[in-house]
């Protein structure tokens, strides 16, 4: 059964302009950076050495230290995330020739 909605909002699709691995991070990417250090302080163990945010520069570095801090966050979201079993869509001409065989079936017994 389909779902009908009054209001449907149409989202454009996100350019590829908007991450650059080479580009030099904001300052909000930055902020960020400086939560997740405070963090970092009380979870890593002792002996590990803290990640040094004035050596990341640009959005990729920046990227894989976040991706490592969640990681450190979230361990049940670090294992990727099993695909679902999608139902093949059957067509509708499928479904009425699926139909008549039924009634023809049931007019032989």
């Amino acid at each position: 059964m389909d779902k009908k909605y009054k209001l449907v909002q149409k989202v454009p699709k996100t350019p590829k302009s908007a991450y650059n691995h080479h580009r030099f991070i904001s300052s909000l990417i930055h902020h960020q950076l400086k939560h997740f250090n405070e963090l970092e302080k009380s979870l890593l163990k002792a002996g590990k050495k803290l990640t040094d945010l004035s050596r990341i520069k640009t959005e990729l570095h920046a990227s894989k230290y976040l991706k490592k801090m969640t990681a450190l966050l979230h361990p049940q979201g670090v294992e990727k995330p099993q695909k679902t079993v999608r139902r093949k869509k059957v067509r509708k001409a499928a479904k009425v020739r699926a139909k008549s065989k039924q009634v023809k079936r049931r007019r032989r017994a």
